[in-house]
């Protein structure tokens, strides 16, 4: 059974929220300029960007989540493109990993603490429960 991926397919997509509204009254959308900002950034790298319509993670707008090819995705929240260099270096370092995991240990600040809400383990994944 194939996964529909091909061996030119990235092994990384970033997808960011094109949602979210700003706080601010102007009714932009932060996602749109951080997307761009992604897509100018991730222009040589084995990384895709990507828009989604939601991550419901609006509290933590706006968002972005990385979705390794065969390993964990993430979601993160309280983005901004003032962040778009440590955005790209989290998910290259997810895309280095050969476990398809995302290291705590020299993740950039914006990706630890508050700024994750969530790690989704691959459907191929398999633990045993304690005895």
């Amino acid at each position: 059974m194939s996964d529909g991926l091909s061996d030119n397919d990235p092994e990384v997509t970033i997808f960011v929220c094109t949602n979210c509204r700003a706080a601010s009254d102007d009714g932009s959308r932060p996602g749109l300029k951080l997307i761009q900002a992604l897509c100018e950034a991730t222009t040589d790298l084995p990384l895709s960007v990507k828009p989604v319509t939601c991550l419901a993670n609006c509290e933590k707008s706006p968002s972005a989540a990385f979705n390794h090819r065969s390993g964990w995705s993430y979601v993160f929240g309280h983005l901004s493109v003032e962040n778009v260099t440590d955005i790209v270096t989290g998910a290259m370092m997810l895309a280095e990993d050969e476990r398809g995991f995302l290291p705590l240990r020299g993740r950039p600040s914006c990706l630890r603490g508050k700024g994750m809400t969530a790690r989704i383990p691959p459907f191929h994944h398999h633990e045993d429960l304690p005895e």
